[in-house]
């Protein structure tokens, strides 16, 4: 999405923009929707609808591409954000939805090895897709590549949707909780937080580790600007992505289901704080055809995000899911409030002094995961489940 973005407009400022919309829809739109969520008696006819209706803004960014014969405007990065931003809000609808469904049909004990497995059946699939199509895609110039991307990724999101509805899952009894509105759902969350303090310190822990996903659109502006770039080295870092994530989810995995999912955060938050230091490193002292190592390690970042899930729900009885997720994404959107400021500073002045500070500040939340209780540990007491 930012290589897109660069095609149309190359303002620091736009691309700054582009983590702000994405956790501000990933964070609002579940806390709008959590009751909804939690009243439902079957939470997968919510994973399917949300996940069928991610498909549209990308059939809609590919018609327009189609539609301009590969010529958008720079007034169309506005469309684009638009666009952006519908997907993330109906993304976070769909992780709640799918973090309550696995709450309701999996054991916390089994979570971590069903993670990793899904990831390593996805990775390969994704990397054969990539390794067939994209290195075809994008050796055509300008925007027309995204145009195939996109249709693509739109198209398999609402096979996806359709194919979610064959999920089975048991009904649950009818539930008269009344839809609340936005004030006292903002006011519910703010009494949440002051009341439980392992959700609070799991949230402060990822408000700490969310700061790494500001400077997430400057890792592709910073290796395509390197000497010898090409762009399609996009299909490179998107393999290593997705090999990084199975490889972090298959440890972690394994760490959350023998030691509980405390030890798997301390491990996935140490690794996340020199993936900006990395970058740097390679940008600084390496060649370009080495920069792939930086998007390796960065496939960290879905995996720490889902274990933060897993730990939310184990802290509290399924009833309570939807509300702890929400209350958690909400918490992390507040560090994208500063990303387009980040975006002009890596514009005007580098990337190195933001790119350290992160590391710093997300290298204080893996000091935090120490201070955690384990949520296994209180489960027979019935503080958690």
């Amino acid at each position: 999405m930012p290589a897109f973005l660069d095609t149309v407009s190359e303002s620091g400022f736009i691309r700054g923009a582009l983590p702000l919309l994405n956790r501000t829809g990933q964070s609002v739109a579940p806390l709008l929707m959590s009751d909804r969520l939690a009243s439902a008696p079957r939470k997968a006819v919510w994973l399917s609808r949300t996940t069928f209706l991610m498909g549209t803004p990308f059939l809609f960014l590919s018609f327009s591409i189609w539609y301009a014969d590969a010529l958008l405007p720079e007034w169309f990065a506005f469309i684009f954000l638009i666009a952006y931003a519908t997907f993330f809000c109906l993304h976070g609808v769909n992780e709640m939805a799918a973090s309550t469904v696995l709450g309701k049909l999996v054991e916390p004990t089994v979570r971590g090895r069903l993670q990793a497995a899904a990831s390593t059946l996805g990775t390969t699939f994704a990397i054969t897709l990539a390794l067939l199509l994209l290195s075809r895609w994008l050796t055509a110039p300008g925007q027309r590549p995204f145009e195939w991307i996109f249709l693509f990724v739109g198209s398999a999101m609402m096979i996806a949707g359709v194919w979610a509805r064959a999920l089975r899952e048991p009904v649950d009894t009818a539930n008269d909780r009344a839809t609340r509105r936005t004030l006292v759902l903002f006011r519910d969350t703010l009494q949440l937080l002051r009341t439980d303090k392992v959700l609070r310190r799991l949230c402060i822990t990822a408000v700490l580790f969310i700061f790494s996903q500001i400077i997430f659109p400057h890792y592709q502006w910073l290796g395509l600007s390197l000497p010898g770039s090409n762009r399609t080295a996009l299909m490179t870092w998107v393999i290593a992505q997705h090999v990084g994530a199975a490889v972090f989810s298959t440890i972690s995995g394994f760490l959350a289901d023998r030691f509980g999912t405390r030890a798997a955060l301390r491990l996935l938050l140490t690794c996340a704080a020199f993936a900006p230091l990395l970058a740097i490193g390679l940008a600084e002292f390496s060649t370009f055809s080495w920069y792939w190592i930086t998007f390796f390690w960065i496939g960290l970042v879905p995996v720490t995000l889902r274990m933060q899930v897993n730990y939310a729900i184990e802290i509290v009885h399924r009833e309570r899911h939807p509300e702890y997720i929400s209350t958690l994404n909400l918490c992390m959107a507040i560090p994208f409030l500063f990303s387009p400021l980040v975006g002009g500073f890596v514009h005007w002045f580098g990337h190195v002094i933001p790119f350290c500070a992160v590391s710093a500040i997300v290298l204080t939340g893996s000091f935090l995961t120490w201070t955690m209780k384990e949520p296994r540990h209180t489960a027979a007491t019935g503080e958690a489940a």
